[in-house]
Protein backbone atom coordinates (compact mmCIF):
# COMPACT_ATOMS: atom_id res chain seq x y z
CA UNK A 1 0.00 0.00 0.00
CA UNK A 2 3.27 2.41 1.12
CA UNK A 3 3.98 1.88 -2.96
CA UNK A 4 0.97 3.37 -4.26
CA UNK A 5 0.62 6.45 -1.92
CA UNK A 6 4.51 7.91 -3.44
CA UNK A 7 3.05 7.94 -6.95
CA UNK A 8 -0.74 9.22 -6.27
CA UNK A 9 0.70 11.94 -4.44
CA UNK A 10 3.10 12.98 -7.50
CA UNK A 11 0.23 12.89 -9.69
CA UNK A 12 -1.62 14.98 -7.55
CA UNK A 13 1.36 16.84 -7.51
CA UNK A 14 1.68 17.29 -10.87
CA UNK A 15 -2.27 17.84 -11.78
CA UNK A 16 -2.57 20.72 -9.53
CA UNK A 17 -0.09 22.58 -11.36
CA UNK A 18 -1.50 22.12 -14.27
CA UNK A 19 -4.99 23.84 -12.42
CA UNK A 20 -3.51 27.25 -12.64
CA UNK A 21 -2.47 27.14 -16.19
CA UNK A 22 -2.96 30.27 -18.71
CA UNK A 23 -3.58 30.13 -22.56
CA UNK A 24 -1.62 32.94 -25.17
CA UNK A 25 -2.22 34.48 -28.50
CA UNK A 26 1.65 35.47 -28.24
CA UNK A 27 4.62 34.47 -26.37
CA UNK A 28 8.38 34.38 -26.77
CA UNK A 29 11.87 33.41 -25.40
CA UNK A 30 14.59 30.87 -25.52
CA UNK A 31 15.19 27.45 -26.81
CA UNK A 32 18.20 25.52 -25.23
CA UNK A 33 18.80 22.08 -26.87
CA UNK A 34 23.19 22.26 -28.63
CA UNK A 35 23.14 25.95 -28.09
CA UNK A 36 20.63 28.84 -27.27
CA UNK A 37 18.22 29.55 -29.87
CA UNK A 38 15.22 32.10 -29.66
CA UNK A 39 11.77 30.95 -30.11
CA UNK A 40 8.24 32.98 -30.60
CA UNK A 41 5.04 30.97 -30.91
CA UNK A 42 1.86 32.79 -32.28
CA UNK A 43 -1.76 31.40 -31.83
CA UNK A 44 -3.40 31.45 -35.53
CA UNK A 45 -6.78 29.36 -35.35
CA UNK A 46 -8.23 26.20 -33.18
CA UNK A 47 -5.10 24.56 -31.45
CA UNK A 48 -2.76 25.80 -34.18
CA UNK A 49 0.38 27.48 -33.62
CA UNK A 50 3.07 28.93 -36.17
CA UNK A 51 6.54 28.85 -34.14
CA UNK A 52 9.60 30.41 -35.32
CA UNK A 53 12.98 29.43 -34.39
CA UNK A 54 15.79 31.49 -34.65
CA UNK A 55 19.09 29.50 -34.37
CA UNK A 56 21.87 31.69 -33.14
CA UNK A 57 25.79 31.17 -32.69
CA UNK A 58 25.40 31.29 -29.07
CA UNK A 59 26.80 28.17 -27.84
CA UNK A 60 27.06 26.39 -31.39
CA UNK A 61 28.05 26.99 -34.35
CA UNK A 62 24.39 26.74 -36.33
CA UNK A 63 23.22 29.68 -37.66
CA UNK A 64 19.55 29.02 -39.28
CA UNK A 65 15.82 29.67 -39.14
CA UNK A 66 13.19 26.69 -38.31
CA UNK A 67 9.13 28.06 -39.39
CA UNK A 68 6.97 25.07 -37.90
CA UNK A 69 3.07 24.71 -38.00
CA UNK A 70 1.60 22.91 -34.47
CA UNK A 71 -1.06 21.18 -33.33
CA UNK A 72 -1.94 21.50 -29.69
CA UNK A 73 -3.79 18.60 -27.87
CA UNK A 74 -5.53 19.30 -24.29
CA UNK A 75 -4.21 16.78 -21.48
CA UNK A 76 -5.81 16.37 -18.18
CA UNK A 77 -6.58 20.43 -18.02
CA UNK A 78 -6.76 23.70 -19.82
CA UNK A 79 -3.10 24.63 -21.22
CA UNK A 80 -1.51 21.63 -20.55
CA UNK A 81 -0.55 20.85 -23.92
CA UNK A 82 1.22 17.90 -26.54
CA UNK A 83 1.77 19.06 -29.63
CA UNK A 84 3.21 17.69 -32.57
CA UNK A 85 4.00 19.82 -36.15
CA UNK A 86 6.35 20.18 -38.70
CA UNK A 87 8.02 22.41 -40.84
CA UNK A 88 11.14 24.02 -42.97
CA UNK A 89 14.32 25.01 -41.98
CA UNK A 90 17.22 26.40 -43.36
CA UNK A 91 20.81 26.77 -41.89
CA UNK A 92 23.24 29.14 -43.59
CA UNK A 93 25.82 27.44 -41.26
CA UNK A 94 24.63 23.80 -39.12
CA UNK A 95 27.21 22.20 -37.06
CA UNK A 96 25.80 18.26 -36.71
CA UNK A 97 25.59 16.99 -32.86
CA UNK A 98 28.86 14.32 -32.66
CA UNK A 99 30.39 15.82 -35.24
CA UNK A 100 33.15 18.56 -36.00
CA UNK A 101 31.90 19.12 -39.63
CA UNK A 102 30.53 22.25 -40.66
CA UNK A 103 27.85 22.37 -43.35
CA UNK A 104 26.60 25.21 -45.39
CA UNK A 105 23.56 25.99 -46.93
CA UNK A 106 21.37 23.09 -45.46
CA UNK A 107 17.68 23.05 -45.89
CA UNK A 108 15.09 20.52 -45.29
CA UNK A 109 12.27 19.01 -43.32
CA UNK A 110 11.43 19.56 -39.54
CA UNK A 111 9.02 17.76 -37.39
CA UNK A 112 8.69 18.18 -33.58
CA UNK A 113 6.91 16.63 -30.96
CA UNK A 114 6.66 18.36 -27.15
CA UNK A 115 4.33 19.00 -23.96
CA UNK A 116 3.87 22.65 -22.49
CA UNK A 117 2.36 23.97 -19.95
CA UNK A 118 1.69 27.81 -19.14
CA UNK A 119 1.71 29.41 -15.76
CA UNK A 120 0.57 32.67 -15.52
CA UNK A 121 2.46 34.88 -17.66
CA UNK A 122 5.29 31.81 -18.07
CA UNK A 123 5.05 29.43 -20.57
CA UNK A 124 7.38 26.02 -20.37
CA UNK A 125 7.91 23.19 -22.97
CA UNK A 126 10.06 20.40 -23.70
CA UNK A 127 10.14 18.61 -27.28
CA UNK A 128 12.10 17.12 -29.67
CA UNK A 129 12.71 18.11 -32.86
CA UNK A 130 14.53 15.84 -36.09
CA UNK A 131 15.31 17.12 -38.92
CA UNK A 132 15.90 15.94 -42.46
CA UNK A 133 18.01 17.93 -44.35
CA UNK A 134 17.52 17.65 -48.18
CA UNK A 135 20.92 19.72 -49.27
CA UNK A 136 24.08 20.84 -47.88
CA UNK A 137 27.27 18.41 -47.42
CA UNK A 138 26.83 16.98 -44.24
CA UNK A 139 24.17 14.36 -42.32
CA UNK A 140 20.72 13.91 -43.91
CA UNK A 141 19.18 12.96 -40.90
CA UNK A 142 19.70 15.32 -37.70
CA UNK A 143 17.81 14.97 -34.25
CA UNK A 144 19.48 17.51 -32.17
CA UNK A 145 18.09 15.83 -28.71
CA UNK A 146 15.67 17.19 -26.41
CA UNK A 147 15.09 20.59 -25.79
CA UNK A 148 13.49 23.26 -23.06
CA UNK A 149 11.67 26.24 -23.73
CA UNK A 150 10.51 28.95 -21.49
CA UNK A 151 8.65 31.79 -22.91
CA UNK A 152 7.28 35.02 -21.85
CA UNK A 153 3.38 35.56 -23.19
CA UNK A 154 3.12 38.24 -24.24
CA UNK A 155 -1.11 38.26 -24.91
CA UNK A 156 -2.95 35.73 -23.43
CA UNK A 157 -6.07 34.27 -25.39
CA UNK A 158 -9.52 34.89 -24.03
CA UNK A 159 -11.24 31.62 -22.53
CA UNK A 160 -14.04 30.50 -24.85
CA UNK A 161 -17.63 31.10 -22.36
CA UNK A 162 -19.44 27.74 -22.07
CA UNK A 163 -22.96 27.74 -23.59
CA UNK A 164 -25.23 25.64 -21.61
CA UNK A 165 -28.34 23.86 -23.01
CA UNK A 166 -30.76 26.21 -21.64
CA UNK A 167 -32.55 22.97 -20.44
CA UNK A 168 -33.54 24.58 -16.59
CA UNK A 169 -35.23 27.77 -18.70
CA UNK A 170 -37.66 26.31 -19.81
CA UNK A 171 -38.68 25.33 -16.67
CA UNK A 172 -38.02 29.11 -15.66
CA UNK A 173 -40.47 29.95 -18.26
CA UNK A 174 -42.66 27.77 -16.79
CA UNK A 175 -43.17 29.43 -13.57
CA UNK A 176 -42.66 32.65 -14.52
CA UNK A 177 -46.25 32.37 -16.40
CA UNK A 178 -47.91 30.88 -13.09
CA UNK A 179 -46.55 33.74 -10.96
CA UNK A 180 -47.75 36.40 -13.71
CA UNK A 181 -51.24 35.09 -13.33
Amino acid sequence: MKNIRFPFAALLLFASTFAFSQSYKTAGGIRINKGIDLTVQQFIADGWTVEGILHSSIGSSNLGLTLLAEKHHKVIFRNANFYTGAGLHYYSQNEPINSEVVSKNVMGISVIGGLEVSIGRINIGFDWKPELHLTGDGKAFDYYGAALSARYIFYKRERKKVSDWKVWDKFDKKDNKKKRK
